[in-house]
């Protein structure tokens, strides 16, 4: 009896265990699917996973910033065991107005890679993350699902998975400054509501349509840059000021310019005079 009993105890503490696996099983939401994926094995003491989402054609979600209208992901580890960091990155977004607002959105087929650091790089990972989105087309529903799966250091690859998290890891905007970002001037004018900015940036004359995004600092409710005029390698965009949040007598706003196969991302500090 007491064989029986410690059977089943062992039986359900291992159900109670994610399978070990490279990936989690879709959980289907309105409008398409998620699920969590990893490459495999530990490289550089990290491991590459994602969560990979299926859109149905005509279905969108957004990017960490919404822009006028939609919920960015929202994201909960605190279920997981032996992880010091994960960083959640971005691929560079697109537009989508519906002709009353205008947001940052991904549709059909994409990964946000998520770079796992463990607290010791000898034991496995219990990755559990929670997830909550927003999820649109002619309406808006919310989507959410949680995920566990076992992180092994010795994990066999999964081609499949790394080649969907190298995909658009690649498509992640670099980090610049300066003459690099692209960005060669902001400068402001009175507007209706608020100040209203100009950024000018040099962009490749052969891309058809650069794009331009911006977020400002916690608690910023802007827009999304209007494209005002393009000329061979310069292009000019707007952006009210108007709920963007100050930081001290300024304010800060970051900017993602995609341009073509390139995205960069930059910080600029806005000063006083700008937002008067």
């Amino acid at each position: 009896m007491r064989t029986r009993l410690f059977l089943l105890f062992v039986s359900l503490c291992l159900a109670s265990l994610p399978v070990k696996a490279t990936t989690t099983d879709w959980v289907s939401v309105t409008g398409g699917a998620v699920r969590l994926v990893t490459a495999g094995p530990m490289e550089s003491g990290i491991y590459r996973a994602g969560l990979e989402f299926s859109l149905d054609p005509g279905w969108h979600t957004y990017w960490r910033y919404p822009g006028e209208a939609g919920v960015p992901p929202t994201f909960d580890f605190s279920g997981s065991q032996n992880l010091a960091k994960a960083d959640i990155l971005y691929p560079a977004p697109g537009r989508y107005n519906d002709g009353f607002s205008t947001s940052i959105v991904y549709d059909e087929n994409v990964v946000l890679p998520i770079l796992i650091t463990p607290d010791d790089p000898q034991a496995p990972v219990r990755l559990q993350a929670s997830l909550f989105f927003g999820i649109c087309k002619d309406i808006c529903v919310p989507g959410d699902g949680v995920f566990d799966l076992v992180l092994e250091p010795s994990a066999e690859e999964d081609t499949v998975s790394a080649m969907l998290i190298d995909r658009d890891l690649a498509l992640v905007p670099q980090t610049v400054e300066g003459p690099a970002s692209g960005i060669v001037s902001i400068t402001s004018a009175p507007g209706k509501n608020a100040p209203v900015l100009t950024i000018t940036a040099k962009v490749d004359p052969d891309t058809p349509e650069p794009g331009l995004f911006a977020e400002g600092p916690e608690g910023s409710y802007i827009g999304v840059p209007d494209l005002q005029s393009r000329d061979g390698g310069m292009a000019v965009w707007t952006l009210s000021t108007n709920g963007l949040a100050r930081t001290g007598d300024g304010s800060m706003l970051t900017l993602v310019l995609v341009d073509g196969d390139k995205a960069v991302e930059s910080r600029h500090a806005l000063s006083a005079d700008l937002l008067k």
